[in-house]
């Protein structure tokens, strides 16, 4: 009955959709007559053809042309055009968006230019290249011009707004360089990316058709155009401006169409996970072999932002291989704490010892990657540590005992919020690190799930690391801790 029932609302939903799709193509083709009528009547009022032929005539004329073998070799060279100097233009932007992202140097160096370019007429970038270039490179050159400062733009804006939750959860599990930039950055920037492409699209054909008219090259559309206002062929010029909209909007059509291909969606399996290609890595030391790790301690700890004091002389010793459990009002620096610990934070006075290395970090938010499934979210942190049949047996493993199991292949949209907080505790649970930070770690969870985890895996992943966990639950300090800080 279940599934027949289902099946029912996927046929419903089907059908409103269908619906919604006749309705749109419907109001597409009432505006097409609208402007269409209206043009038909200033025809038939002007009755000059030479000013401003029907669409019937028009019409004709683009039939013809389309006949002939001259146009399609016109139009094909003028696609050519756009697509190198789009091309050129996006990697020459993205080249200098990292760039001026990186150094602060290179992005005062190339502010006044792109600003400049952006600002100048193309008639006046072809009329000065006209001056270096041969007629079939004028294009070329313009349409790179007119679009490499929008795409530089765009995506420089898209790295400066990369989230800093996601860049500092990438330092604290140690990912590298490279993993950053193919799971991080080029990410965040992908709505940027199709903005820039989306409004290239149609800059380059209206750039390269205008730079065709003044420099004439052999075989373009711009040069057909030219031609015909010259020789008053007014139906023809009409023709071939039709010709114009109609291939750059469709070349932005096909644009979007594969910009849609890069969307998030649900997948099976792993974009983390590759084969280990022969690679050797350590063998692993079982958690209940491994030795203590040392002390992790401050002293005389101070810690300010602007006038606000959070910390003044503070001392803390996290003993190794012991749970400790922070607890205080909120705004005593509890999470604060935890960042200088983390090396996410630089204290204005004191010593942090035993810190910044082979720590996991359990952080308030989840800090979970959209674009990746939780599988991956889990595995980006362990593909170096392991190879892939343990990364593959951890992850397993960890999100059956935070009841998850069912989960590890859907996005983190598709989970509720205790399911995300669930999710990124299983990250830092598995992280290979000695020392173990946890700010409020059965946030949102109630308290029969809490108790089934605890039951199930707290001793498990906690056993031979120094622990310390902030928290508001007095119950779950003196359940957890071997220790109880209060600040």
């Amino acid at each position: 009955m279940t599934a027949c029932i289902i099946k029912k609302g996927h046929l419903v939903k089907g059908k409103i959709l269908g619906e919604k799709q006749v309705q749109i193509q419907l109001k597409r083709v009432g505006i097409l007559a609208f402007w269409l009528v209206l043009w038909q009547m200033g025809a038939m009022v002007v009755q000059m053809p030479l000013i401003l032929p029907t669409p019937w005539e028009s019409l004709v004329q683009l039939v013809g042309l389309l006949g002939t073998a001259a146009f399609y070799t016109d139009v094909g060279y003028t696609f050519y055009r756009c697509v190198v100097g789009i091309v050129y233009s996006f990697l020459a932007g993205m080249l200098t968006a990292f760039l001026s992202y990186r150094y602060l140097f290179f992005r005062n160096l190339l502010s006044l230019p792109v600003n400049f370019l952006k600002s100048t007429p193309v008639m006046a970038v072809i009329i000065y290249a006209l001056l270096l270039l041969t007629s079939s490179q004028v294009p070329i050159f313009v349409c790179f011009m007119m679009c490499f400062p929008v795409v530089h733009v765009n995506l420089l804006s898209g790295l400066d707004n990369v989230s800093r939750e996601y860049l500092e959860m990438a330092q604290v599990y140690g990912l590298t360089p490279k993993d950053q930039y193919r799971f991080i950055y080029l990410p965040s920037i992908e709505p940027e990316v199709k903005a820039s492409l989306n409004l290239i699209a149609g800059l380059s054909w209206k750039s390269v058709v205008a730079a065709e008219v003044l420099s004439v090259p052999a075989y373009s559309m711009g040069y057909n155009l030219l031609n015909a206002k010259v020789y008053f062929e007014t139906p023809e010029l009409f023709a071939w401006i039709m010709a114009i909209v109609g291939f750059s909007y469709g070349f932005e059509r096909i644009i979007r169409r594969l910009l849609s291909r890069m969307d998030h969606k649900e997948y099976q399996g792993s974009k983390v996970l590759r084969k280990d290609n022969g690679v050797v890595f350590e063998k692993r030391i079982p958690r209940e072999e491994r030795e203590e790790p040392e002390d992790l301690a401050v002293q005389d700890l101070t810690k300010r932002y602007g006038e606000k004091e959070v910390f003044s002389g503070f001392d803390l010793v996290i003993h190794g291989g012991q749970i400790t459990a922070l607890m205080g009002p909120s705004g005593k620096g509890k999470t604060t704490l935890l960042r200088i610990l983390a090396g996410l934070e630089t204290p204005d006075q004191g010593q942090v010892r035993g810190a910044h290395s082979s720590i996991s970090y359990l952080f308030q938010e989840d800090r979970l990657l959209p674009w990746l499934n939780i599988y991956d979210n889990l595995a980006l942190v362990l593909k170096d540590a392991m190879n892939r049949q343990d990364v593959d047996q951890e992850i397993c493993l960890v999100l059956e005992q935070m009841e998850l199991g069912e989960e590890r292949y859907k996005l983190p949209s598709q989970l509720s919020g205790g399911m995300r907080h669930r999710v990124a505790m299983a990250r830092a649970f598995i992280y290979p690190a000695d020392y173990l930070l946890l700010d409020e770690p059965f946030k949102g969870l109630d308290e029969a799930l809490k108790d089934r985890i605890i039951n199930c895996c707290w001793s498990y992943y906690t056993q031979g690391r120094s622990v310390l966990m902030v928290t508001h639950q007095p119950k779950d300090a003196q359940q957890l801790a071997q220790r109880v800080v209060i600040i």
